[in-house]
């Protein structure tokens, strides 16, 4: 789908549709978004292309079309799972451990606060995205069961273990609320042991202040293979957790444009778990503990791992920034840090704690930090001022 100022038949100058004026569409405040407003049953939807001639199968759905409320009250965890799960074309018409990677599903969550009793399995191949201008809240129940509110890691894949198995996973668009839970019960609010092709994009991760146990989100698991196994979140908020970010597994992760306020630390690497690396980057931290605390490896054999990057970090509190394992500190206290490093600053020559200066050019920065941008969800536009080619004749 396209934003599109005129479309015309293929070797004619009749237009197709009827036309938007020649100038740029132009924002508006779009309610209802115009994702849910578009044709998702005709010959213009989207297909699995892997089901064949099978063209009926839903890629798209609405948590509401399977009696998801959004009231804040009902539990809406047996209707959000099945959006999720729904294959009604198949023998057991559940994509749950059933070649989900030939049965993509987009699920479409409008806004409204969704109560839920007990964790939502998330599947492989699946993207869950709320509505930007209205941005959808799962919220644990007084009552909710288990550890984990959402579980991005689909177990139910064959090798369901490996988070290396795990691709084209993401969730846009949504706020996910733990505060229900009691702030010492061990809770978390996203599991992502996920690998390639998976995203999380304008995130919001609520919990009761200073709780301990809540954690915003568990990597346990995963990788992806482009730049040296990366693992990236950009722009997302926590508050209010024990720990913001818990890495037991993974090999790298970059923590990039998160802002940390009232928990008890930022980011834990615990001892004995796998996690090879971790950067974070352009953040701040506010009110807090520790922004990350890590086994210290600098005497340990072979790689080394738990090698630790702090670049453009603002601080409000007076907690150290650094600690280990042990609680001892590594980075004492300041208002800001340039750049941080424990761990290898070049091959070979492993720093324990070395501060230095990194320059930057002014056109890569946007307020001080590195300039980045979200992909695009034209949440400003209506409906009518988007046109699915598909449905444009001579461009099927």
């Amino acid at each position: 789908m396209r934003l599109l100022k005129k479309a015309f038949d293929r070797g004619s100058q009749q237009p197709l549709i009827n036309p938007l004026p020649e100038h740029e569409p132009q924002a508006s405040t779009a309610a209802p978004y115009w994702l849910d407003q578009q044709d998702h049953t005709g010959p213009a939807c989207g297909y699995a292309p892997f089901l064949g001639s099978d063209h009926t199968y839903p890629v798209y759905r609405n948590v509401k079309n399977y009696g998801a409320v959004g009231d804040g009250k009902r539990d809406d965890i047996a209707a959000l799972q099945k959006a999720i799960n729904d294959d009604p074309n198949s023998k057991t018409h559940n994509r749950y451990q059933n070649e989900v990677s030939t049965r993509p599903a987009l699920v479409f969550v409008p806004g409204g606060t969704y109560m839920i009793k007990s964790t939502l399995d998330m599947r492989l191949n699946t993207i869950l995205v709320g509505d930007p201008n209205d941005r959808p809240v799962i919220k644990a129940s007084p009552d909710f069961q288990g550890e984990v509110l959402i579980q991005g890691h689909d177990y139910a894949t064959p090798n369901g273990a490996a988070g290396t198995t795990n691709f084209f996973t993401a969730i846009k668009n949504i706020v996910i609320d733990t505060t229900n839970i009691n702030k010492d019960k061990k809770a978390i609010a996203l599991g992502w042991g996920v690998a390639q092709a998976c995203h999380l994009t304008n995130i919001k991760i609520m919990m009761p202040n200073f709780s301990n146990g809540h954690i915003g989100i568990d990597i346990n698991q995963g990788s992806t293979v482009a730049v040296s196994d990366i693992v990236l979140f950009k722009d997302i908020s926590f508050k209010g957790c024990t720990t913001a970010l818990r890495q037991s597994g993974g090999w790298t992760a970059v923590l990039q444009g998160a802002t940390i306020e009232n928990c008890s630390k930022g980011v834990e690497i615990p001892l004995g778990g796998s996690a090879a690396s971790l950067v974070i980057l352009d953040s701040t931290l506010i009110n807090s503990g520790s922004m990350v605390k890590f086994p210290d490896s600098s005497h340990d054999s072979g790689d080394r791992n738990h090698q630790i990057v702090l670049e453009n970090i603002d601080i409000t509190g007076t907690n150290p920034i650094a600690i280990g394992d042990d609680e001892s500190v590594k980075l004492s206290n300041r208002k800001h840090v340039d750049t941080w490093i424990w761990g290898n600053v070049n091959p070979g020559v492993y720093q324990t704690g070395r501060a230095l200066t990194t320059k930057r050019s002014p056109g890569l920065l946007s307020n001080g930090r590195f300039f980045t941008m979200r992909q695009p969800t034209y949440q400003k536009y209506t409906n009518d001022q988007v046109v699915n080619v598909k449905a444009v004749r001579g461009h099927e």
